[in-house]
């Protein structure tokens, strides 16, 4: 599952890829793979569909956010519980 990954730098919020500091943007890159692979088995109980638009914010505090699409609350239950 693709996971859009973005971090603040500077005040503005810059794509993982667009990140000047490669081994930053390596790592950054690989938590959105890590989230892909963990939510990529998920899927809504009573609809059967998986999360979607997945994306991860970092901010400046190194504090990351994950947000996506559900189509309700029992998937966003099932991601919760996946993702602690």
């Amino acid at each position: 599952m693709k996971v859009d990954v973005t971090v603040t730098v500077r005040g503005k919020q810059v794509s993982a890829a667009d990140v000047p500091d490669k081994t930053l943007s390596a790592a950054l890159k690989k938590m959105g793979d890590d989230v892909g692979r963990a939510l990529a088995k998920v899927k809504c109980p009573e609809h059967k569909e998986p999360p979607s638009n997945v994306r991860v914010h970092v901010n400046a505090a190194g504090e990351g956010d994950l947000h996506y699409d559900s189509c309700c609350d029992k998937l966003a239950a099932a991601v919760k519980n996946v993702m602690g």
